[in-house]
């Protein structure tokens, strides 16, 4: 049997080791600094969505599949020399590919066809690169042993996870603070360089390793039912199943976090985070892997998810209180998803572990790994929007990921034809609950449509239009995840009243009061909901909406199922696409803006777009208006504190500002909510704030309810100031408030 001798001197005993550590260390911290780097430079290129971060994990387990790829054929097809040469090939043409980080002519303006461009850049800029990376973890494995016989290396792959689960910690906390995407991706080029010098080392050294005939193999620790050869086909199918599941769940996970909070970092890496430490502990040794442990917390945390409704955001709305919504207080959210996500994935990656072949089928194994796990990010982020209405394949992947763990257990306990009721009890009690709320959401998704209701789901997101009965005051709801982005009456008289946050008792009403009557307004709209603003126009008023989700227009439009735009007696123009960047455009060509008001609503859904909350983008808002006009930005918002973020950007390009802030008015239609208005002259504000008391005179209302207040010039000093390189949401979190967003 052909075996590998060790060289024995110093440097191989004591140096050489640390060479392929260093290697597969830096290769694991760089593969998964890349991605929320990319992510984040993209994403206000295609309307903030979560729908973004979900395409981007698609492709990164498609090319982490194809580095893998490229890692098991190299291997098993090239002698060691070669082998260095087509790796120094492949690095040579990813440095030549640099910079990684796309620029701004990637962005998506109409917003059309946003998954074929945002795979289409990524092929680009980050493919070349990122497989090289990504092959460095089963070539580092497999030249390791060659180069040393006689050690395992498996625990390569825990160094490997523990690079990328110090990446996934480094960027939120210590870079996303402290560095602005361009410098980062500049350290992380230099980095790239210094990484794969090693890898080319570490290639070198296995290359110099002699063979020879004599050497008797030592054995290495098996699995029960694995042979020496090649694995059997139904231990493939498993390989490819546990790993497509728990990339199932993890990015079902990211959906949910990022629909209902913000499609940021520090949301993409939590998930992400658990998943790697259930890698790291899993393959760190067969005892780190309890099946009782996590199969118990699985249980518990069904239970309390079933109990509190959390599996049910897309389906709910935001107006609980008490202890249900200090329950999902952000905290609170996030610490369970991030724990689901561990326990599932911990049982997952440890019957991996326990399935895991000699060493002589390690690329395989890694293959198979990676390919399930392309698997499963591929049909969420391409295949679900086109299957689903609604985040179903959240459920799906629980259900699936338990089943095939409780398969697993039974057929190692007496083979797949084992009684079901001879199973665990707590085992078959975690697959019932799974079940049940698998068949409850999917029931949400494919139940009958009543008259008035609809749900669809897209790139953007779900939509649904709710309607209530004729005793709630027969109404339609417009809903985003749990957001409601717009009420109609549909009575003959209710129709064309102004509902929710642009109520008739809201400050938004004031603001409007304050146009000028002697001629036609102009006002923008970056946001379009129901386009319930309309309903304030006037004869010969212009109203312009920018609106990115192709969806809302069509309801909102073209549907019949709201009026608010077609029986407004102003003219309504819509704009699909980002709102930020057709405002640019229409600047770039000299085509008129000149608004009385703008109004930025992009912020009441608790899914924050941040690129629209930047200095440059205030910038572009500013130079939109005319002398006179006023910004109206909508900051209700149960989880971030937005007010002193847009009063230092309003600081920044030129604009005062003013607070207002109005309490519920059901008898006359309106929602609490948060406004700050920004304008190039105070006194401008002070005719809102004047505008405020003679409405609710009139309405019958009391004084209070809309307050009006300014920030000093001391807190303004001490806000973020966020820009389109630096952007932190972590340090505007909130606990639950009552904001009415």
């Amino acid at each position: 049997m052909s075996r590998i001798v060790d060289r024995p001197n110093n440097f191989h005993l004591r140096i050489g080791p640390l060479v392929f550590v260093l290697a597969i260390f830096l290769s694991a911290f760089l593969v998964f600094l890349i991605q929320p780097l990319v992510g984040k430079r993209i994403l206000p290129w295609f309307g903030g969505t979560p729908g973004v971060w979900t395409v981007c994990l698609a492709f990164y387990q498609t090319a982490l599949f194809l580095g893998y790829g490229y890692a098991h054929l190299l291997i098993r097809f090239a002698t060691p020399p070669w082998q260095l040469a087509i790796h120094s090939t492949l690095v040579g043409a990813a440095i030549l590919s640099l910079p990684v980080l796309p620029a701004g002519d990637w962005a998506n303006l109409s917003g059309n066809h946003p998954v074929a461009r945002i795979l289409t850049m990524m092929m680009s800029h980050v493919a070349l690169p990122f497989i090289a990376l990504a092959s460095t973890g089963p070539l580092i494995q497999s030249w390791f042993a060659r180069r040393y016989p006689t050690r395992s290396p498996y625990p390569l792959y825990s160094v490997s996870n523990a690079g990328s689960m110090l990446a996934l910690i480094a960027y939120p906390v210590a870079l996303e603070p402290n560095l602005g995407l361009s410098q980062t991706g500049s350290y992380w080029e230099w980095s790239f360089g210094v990484a794969m010098v090693t890898v080319l080392f570490a290639a070198e050294l296995a290359r110099r390793s002699t063979r020879r005939d004599d050497v008797p193999a030592r054995p290495t620790t098996q699995p029960t039912g694995h042979g020496r050869g090649c694995a059997q086909i139904r231990e493939i199918m498993l390989w490819l199943a546990l790993a497509g599941c728990a990339v199932l769940m993890l990015n079902g996970v990211t959906n949910r976090l990022c629909l209902d909070v913000a499609s940021v970092p520090f949301l993409w890496i939590l998930p992400l985070a658990a998943y790697l430490a259930t890698l790291v502990l899993s393959f760190s040794s067969e005892r780190a892997y309890h099946r009782g442990l996590y199969f118990g917390l699985v249980f518990v945390l069904l239970a309390i998810g079933a109990f509190r409704g959390l599996f049910l955001l897309e389906n709910q709305t935001n107006t609980e209180s008490g202890l249900a919504e200090n329950f999902r207080s952000l905290p609170m959210l996030i610490a369970y998803y991030t724990a689901l996500v561990f326990a599932v994935c911990s049982i997952l990656h440890g019957e991996l572990y326990r399935l895991r072949p000699a060493s002589d089928s390690l690329t395989t194994f890694y293959l198979s790994m990676a390919g399930g796990g392309a698997l499963g990010g591929l049909f969420v982020g391409i295949a679900a929007p086109f299957l689903f209405e609604g985040y179903t394949e959240f459920g799906l992947g629980l259900v699936l990921s338990l089943s095939l763990g409780l398969y697993l257990v039974v057929r190692e306990r007496g083979g797949p034809r084992i009684a079901w009721h001879r199973s665990p009890v707590a085992l078959r009690a975690v697959v019932v609950l799974g079940l049940l709320m698998l068949s409850y959401e999917g029931w949400q998704s494919i139940r009958p449509a009543v008259p008035g209701v609809l749900q669809e789901r897209n790139f953007y997101g779900v939509v649904r239009v709710i309607e209530s009965p004729e005793g709630a005051g027969n109404s339609r709801t417009l809903m985003h995840g749990s957001t409601v982005h717009g009420v109609q009456f549909l009575s003959p008289r209710g129709r064309r009243l102004p509902t929710s946050y642009y109520g008739r008792a809201s400050s938004l009403a004031s603001a409007i009061s304050t146009l000028p009557a002697d001629r036609g307004a102009r006002i923008g709209g970056i946001g379009l909901g129901t386009g319930t603003i309309a309903a304030y126009a006037r004869p010969g008023d212009s109203f312009r909406f920018y609106e990115t989700d192709p969806a809302v227009i069509r309801i909102a439009r073209d549907d019949g199922i709201f009026s608010f735009l077609t029986d407004s007696p102003a003219e309504i123009d819509v704009q699909v696409g980002d709102g930020r960047l057709l405002l640019e455009t229409e600047q770039a060509q000299g085509k008129v803006q000149d608004f009385d008001i703008l109004v930025l609503d992009a912020f009441s859904s608790d899914s924050i777009p941040v690129h629209l909350m930047t200095r440059e983008a205030f910038g572009v808002y500013a130079a939109a208006l005319n002398p006179d006009g006023i910004l109206a930005v909508h900051v209700s918002n149960r989880f971030f504190n937005l007010m002193p973020v847009v009063a230092r950007l309003g600081k920044e390009v030129g604009l005062e500002h003013l607070h207002a802030k109005t309490k519920r008015a059901p008898l006359r239609q309106t929602k609490p909510s948060h406004w700050i208005y920004l304008a190039r002259d105070r006194k401008r504000l002070d005719r809102v704030e004047a505008a405020a008391d003679p409405i609710l005179k009139q309405l019958r209302l009391a004084s209070d309810t809309q307050r009006f207040w300014r920030e000093d010039d001391s807190s303004l000093r001490n806000a973020p100031l966020w820009t389109d390189d630096y952007s932190n949401l972590w340090s505007v979190i909130r606990g639950p408030a009552n904001s009415g967003g």
